[in-house]
Order: C-alpha cells, then structure tokens, then sequence
C-alpha cells in the first residue's frame, strides 16, 4: 500500500525580538539588551559598546565623581563629555636659579636652588614674580684693622672681634677689639693678666678722656657710676686709670692700690651715653690715693 506524505507546515521566521522573549532574553552578539525601549542603561556603559538607540545621551559619574557623558552613535556608545580625573602635573621649576622680583607663570610654585656659597635658597612665585626666602650670608666678614684701633673709633658692622697686644710694664700682652654692632664703634676688651713688676703709672697723669686715649688701649677713663648703700662705692672722680684689672695692690702701679668702685658702664660703650641705660657696674681699679673711696 502507498503511504500519505505528512503535511508541510509553513515556513516561519524568528526574529530577534521573538527570539529575546524566548529563553529568558538571551543576548545576540552586537546587540546591548541593557537598553530597552531607548532608555539609558543602569551602569555607565563601556566605550565603543553597542547601543539601539542612535542619539540617546546618557549621564553618568566616573570613578573620580565627575560627570560624564555617553551618546549613543552609529550603534555605538562615545564619550560625549568627560573631564580629567588626573590633576594637572606642577608647572615645573626653572633650572637656573632665577632673579629676584622677575616674572613667573603660576603662583605658589616653591623651587629651591643652591647659591654661590653652597647655601640653599628657596624662590616663591608670587603675584606673578619670583619671591626670593631668606639668604644665608656668604660673605666674609670685613678683614680686622692691621693697627690697633682706639677704643670709640668706628667700625664696619660684622667685624666681630679682633686680637692685638698692648705695650704694658710686663711687656706685650693680649688685648680684644670688639665691634660692637649697637652703635658701629670698637671697644676694648682687656683680659684678667697680671704681671710683676706692675704696669707704669703713666695713666694716672693724663688729665682729660683725649689725653687717657692717646695712651692706648693701657689706659681706661672711667666715670663714676651708681651706687647702693649695701654695695661698693662710686669711683671718686673721673679719671685716667691703668686698663688691666686688679686683685690686690701688688698688681697696681707704684703708689696705688687696688679698689672695687661701681662705674659707669655707658661711658664705656658709648661716649654720648646714648645707647647705654645702665648706671653701674662693679670693677676693681688702681687708684692713687686722692682717688681713695670709702663705704658709706
């Protein structure tokens, strides 16, 4: 017997919009399933990606919190808008140390370079122009006199202290200069040196303060000073007497002895007083007898 041939059923044609309601929407390579019905997807999508929607615009934040933007284009997603996550490098320093006041291009910038003098230095630009910071000295100071100054001559500040000798009954002995920064003027330092037979008394015959300085740093013209009930006396009189220090009167010259007087110690270190605001000061003098103080 013959057997009847089935029936063909008519072709049908799936689509893929029939084929992504089936089986749960599975996703057909190029094609995004995120964007439904022209809509922006969930999570910022990747570069270059594919998109249906041509034209769409999409905002999102990127990783730095900025906005960016994506458009559909061409079925592909681009960047539409997107601002740096990076901050811009530091404008850069200059190599060679620049000049002070000239001009500079950002503000806040902070170099720092090594002077003539291997001494750091920092450069700030500021309102446009290089701000130079503190600079460290790399001069040297001004040489000492060769000769040996007398004592209120001016000087040049930053001198410091010089060392001479002066001429004494002992012979040569140590004696500092020091520039004093307070009023530019050198002042004599006389070390505690003691000696036997004493110094001459070659000071006591000078009558005036011009007179007492010709003799050289040997000799002091002191003026008395102010002193206290409970402390030792005022030199007696102003006067010209040996520099050198005493302890008792066997360093003193020939017919003086040693005393502890208060002097005035602004006559010292500024002949106007006008830098000096003490009234006394303790030190122990040779004096002749006439200069003889007693307490009280």
């Amino acid at each position: 017997m013959q057997k009847k041939r089935k029936v063909l059923r008519a072709p049908f044609i799936v689509t893929v919009a029939a084929a992504a309601s089936l089986a749960g929407a599975v996703a057909l390579p190029g094609c995004d399933p995120t964007v439904q019905g022209g809509s922006c997807p969930e999570e910022m999508p990747e570069r270059g990606s594919s998109c249906d929607a041509d034209d769409l615009s999409c905002e999102y934040i990127d990783s730095c919190d900025n906005p960016i933007g994506y458009r559909c284009v061409d079925g592909a997603w681009q960047v539409e808008a997107e601002m740096s996550c990076n901050p811009p490098p530091p404008p850069e320093c200059p190599e060679e140390r620049p000049e002070a006041d000239s001009s500079c291009g950002a503000d806040h910038v902070y170099c720092t370079y090594i002077d003539d003098c291997n001494n750091p230095i920092s450069y700030t630009c500021s309102g446009g122009e290089w701000v130079m910071g503190p600079e460290e000295s790399c001069n040297p100071p001004p040489p000492c006199p060769e000769a040996t100054p007398a004592d209120g001559d001016r000087c040049e500040g930053g001198v410091g202290t010089c060392g001479y000798t002066m001429m004494t009954g002992c012979g040569p002995m140590p004696i500092d200069a020091a520039c004093v920064l307070e009023d530019d003027t050198w002042r004599w330092e006389v070390h505690e040196i003691f000696c036997n037979p004493p110094p001459p008394d070659l000071c006591l015959t000078a009558a005036t303060g011009a007179e007492c300085a010709s003799l050289g740093p040997t000799c002091q013209w002191l003026v008395p000073g102010c002193a206290d009930e409970s402390g030792p006396p005022a030199l007696s009189a102003v006067g010209c007497f040996p520099s050198l220090p005493c302890k008792d009167d066997s360093a003193c010259p020939s017919g003086t002895f040693c005393e502890e007087v208060v002097v005035n110690p602004c006559v010292a270190s500024s002949p106007d007083g006008a830098t000096c605001a003490a009234c006394g000061m303790i030190t122990n003098v040779c004096v002749p007898p006439s200069a003889a103080t007693t307490a009280g």
